[in-house]
């Protein structure tokens, strides 16, 4: 199936430079996909409206619609909302320029000239992100409706099936939801209902909005709900209550297990803040963790730290050597922060050879500042294999501000400050003493 799949997204070059389209064009063939050109935002937004794209290469700067209006409608549109987007422009990469970027939804930054090397190894990781994401897509749009089907059945022992009396208590279960409560032959038979439904949670059956639909005769669903298991593991689960015919005094729940669903829901979320190289957080889930910490910070009155890391001698090795080797080194250097970090500290990669790192709880800016000597001291601590250093700006909160912007913006001050020292430092925001 992915295989087939792989064969039929293409990609999308979107250039107002006639030149520019056919030196695209003749790179990219090497990756075996269709290249489609297209020389304006709307040609671009009609082209992916007709044709399966799995990659779009996007100039910012185009008469009419530009490149980052080309980006929201695409990400506006459920049918191009996860497709990668690389931006190729002239312009100089200023930081509102990446934000204005990456707010409307690229993944990535190139100037032109491009590398050819960069932008096809960089196009490769792309497309196999985008496969990825598009076979977890196809296979939860074919569970959801297999769940649809099986919900209509209502002999389907696929599903849980229970028949509960006017009592509150359990007549019959069906193998499946035997099993999915871990449980064996008649365990169920006789036991309270409420007693493995965990949410909706509910303490009395009188008063139960499974008796009250009971008495009115009415059915009820629940999509989103969790039964409690014997060992008192948490099942997901869509629940669909109906009353029997008059007469038996009980009603009839199917219960089906939507962990497999979930769980890919869960991956495909994911996969919109994951750096593809590394498995970090990407800019956009470093945005949202730091939101969230904010947050927090502001509620507990601790004091929080954003570290902004940058790599001293990356460019070296990533122009001399290979990129590949450069992605090696990103891959060793993110292993090698993710080790001096807490379980519940945030690390992210937002671009190039930038990090960041995201530390609660503290006492005061001496332990961030602890946490950035141990961060530069593991980035060096293989000068044979990676000759890399790291310099790092700090901003705490609340001290340089409450908004993800300023603390950003006085983090990555404070690193540029750090590298203007010499390298392989730290420096704190100038607002902090």
């Amino acid at each position: 199936m992915l295989q087939g799949q792989e064969q039929a997204t293409g990609i999308l070059v979107v250039d107002d430079q006639e030149e520019n389209l056919a030196e695209m064009q003749e790179l990219l063939e090497e990756l075996g996909r269709t290249v489609h050109c297209v020389n304006s935002g709307v040609s671009a937004l009609a082209c992916m409206a007709q044709a399966t794209i799995g990659l779009v290469l996007l100039d910012v700067q185009m008469p009419g619609m530009d490149g980052f209006e080309v980006a929201r409608r695409m990400r506006a549109d459920p049918q191009t909302r996860f497709t990668p987007i690389i931006f190729i422009s002239g312009i100089r990469q200023t930081d509102a320029v990446l934000d204005q970027g990456y707010s409307a939804g690229a993944v990535d930054f190139m100037t032109k000239p491009v590398q050819p090397n960069m932008l096809l190894h960089k196009a490769r990781v792309l497309l196999e992100h985008d496969r990825y994401r598009r076979g977890l897509l196809q296979t939860s749009q074919q569970l959801e409706r297999e769940r649809a089907f099986n919900a209509s059945i209502l002999d389907n022992t696929a599903e849980g099936i229970l028949v509960v009396g006017s009592d509150g208590l359990i007549r019959f279960a069906n193998p499946a939801i035997t099993r999915m409560l871990g449980c064996v032959g008649d365990a169920l038979q006789g036991t309270p209902l409420l007693g493995w439904i965990e949410t909706p949670h509910e303490d009395d059956w009188q008063h139960s909005v499974w008796r009250d639909h009971w008495q009115r005769g009415e059915s009820f669903r629940l999509h989103d709900a969790n039964l409690r298991s014997r060992d008192g593991r948490s099942v997901p689960v869509a629940l669909s209550c109906s009353p029997l015919p008059e007469g038996q005094q009980a009603m009839i729940l199917l219960a089906l297990d939507m962990s497999v669903v979930r769980e890919l829901h869960r991956q495909l979320e994911n996969l919109t803040v994951t750096d593809a190289l590394t498995g970090l957080l990407n800019r956009r889930g470093f945005i949202q963790a730091l939101q969230a910490a904010i947050s927090r910070t502001q509620r507990s009155g601790q004091m929080s730290a954003l570290l902004y890391l940058d790599l001293d001698g990356f460019k070296q090795i990533n122009d001399t050597q290979s990129h590949e080797r450069g992605d090696e080194a990103l891959r060793w250097v993110s292993s090698q922060l993710q080790a001096c970090l807490r379980p519940y500290d945030r690390l992210a990669r937002i671009g190039g050879d930038e990090f960041t790192v995201i530390v609660e709880g503290l006492h005061g800016p001496a332990d961030a500042a602890a946490v950035a000597e141990k961060l530069i001291r593991q980035v060096s601590a293989d000068q044979d294999a990676f000759p890399l250093g790291a310099s790092v700006g700090i901003a705490c909160l609340p001290d340089s501000g409450c908004k993800v912007e300023d603390l950003i913006r006085a983090a990555d001050s404070a690193m540029y400050e750090a590298k203007r020292r010499g390298k392989g430092r730290y420096c704190f925001d100038e607002s902090q003493g």
